[in-house]
């Protein structure tokens, strides 16, 4: 009886240490690093994001690298402020312009442009969402990424 005890109270301890472990997973956490969405004949895949410290200490440096691929059969462009980041409170920040290291450039068909874009954001963030908006009339639809914050 005390073996058949002691096997039950084992499988019991051992289903709460499993069931605890699968909850402290990212299972069930969105990122959209590494994949790509098409638009306006380009096709945009945020290629990696990484956190940096700010001058602000209120404030954290996303820095956020593309890759931007020209499938059409004109010249287009891309650059860092084509894109913006809207935090979990609904506000968009857009390009630090502070920082030289932005991309920008045209890009010939069958071309890719890669670079980085930078933003600050505020500190406390876990989670936010790229967004492409280019100061362009013509974009078809509205394409954004869902990322995770990544530890700095």
């Amino acid at each position: 009886m005390k073996k058949k005890k002691s096997l039950l109270t084992l499988f019991t301890v051992s289903l709460a240490v499993v069931m605890i472990l699968a909850g402290c997973g990212n299972a069930a956490v969105s990122d959209d690093i590494g994949k790509t969405r098409t638009v306006n004949d380009l096709e945009i895949t945020v290629t990696n994001v990484e956190m940096k410290d700010s001058n602000n200490n209120d404030k954290q440096m996303a820095k956020i690298d593309f890759s931007v691929k020209n499938v059409g059969k004109e010249e287009s462009g891309a650059g860092a402020g084509d894109f913006a980041i809207q935090t979990k409170d609904g506000k968009k920040h857009q390009v630090y312009g502070l920082n030289a290291n932005n991309f920008g450039d045209s890009i010939a068909a069958g071309k890719t442009l890669k670079g980085s874009g930078y933003y600050e954001i505020p500190a406390d963030q876990k989670e936010f969402t790229i967004l492409y908006e280019p100061n362009i009339d013509e974009v078809t639809e509205k394409i954004k990424w869902t990322i995770t914050v990544p530890s700095k």
